[in-house]
């Protein structure tokens, strides 16, 4: 399957609505390991901070979008989805709003935060069961507990939402 790019847009008016956008209390666990995720009810997605690279710089500096992305496997933390659902398309792009648990949503913030806090070159990156499908810049920390999704044409959206729904391979 060939990687596909997402653009996450993280809408303040849509989480800094949510009941449990404030719970900050509950600490930051290490991830589960994997045979946890495989049979957690909730899907998980996973998140790291890189920066844009040179092409051939580095064996880790890959394609995406129309900029090349260092991506160090080890950098990505495991965030807990509680749900992901369609979402009304906005022009071109399919939506999903991906709901994540609390302890998700506690890494989300924290990582965001340091996202939009370190530089134009900075993205966030967001991986999918085995492929890597965004990075983005930053704009800001996330509020509450939900992100909305845009997916390209031709992504597959299904098979995506099917991931993060915990259905996925």
């Amino acid at each position: 399957m060939k990687k596909h790019a997402l653009v996450i847009t993280l809408l303040a008016a849509l989480t800094a609505c949510s009941p449990e956008g404030t719970d900050g209390e509950q600490p930051t666990s290490a991830p589960p390991a994997a045979n946890e995720a495989a049979t957690a009810a909730s899907g998980t997605l996973e998140l790291a901070i890189s920066q844009t690279c040179a092409p051939g710089s580095d064996p880790q500096c890959i394609p995406l979008n129309d900029e090349h992305i260092l991506v160090a496997p080890a950098a990505f933390e495991r965030i807990g989805v509680d749900s992901a659902s369609s979402a009304p398309s906005s022009g071109e792009f399919d939506m999903i709003n991906v709901t994540l648990d609390n302890d998700g949503a506690t890494v989300a913030r924290k990582m965001t935060n340091e996202a939009s806090q370190a530089g134009d070159q900075t993205r966030l990156v967001m991986k999918v069961g085995d492929e890597i499908v965004s990075a983005v810049r930053v704009q800001g920390e996330l509020r509450g507990d939900q992100m909305m999704v845009a997916i390209p044409p031709g992504a597959a959206t299904e098979e995506i939402l099917n991931n993060l729904n915990g259905h996925g391979n």
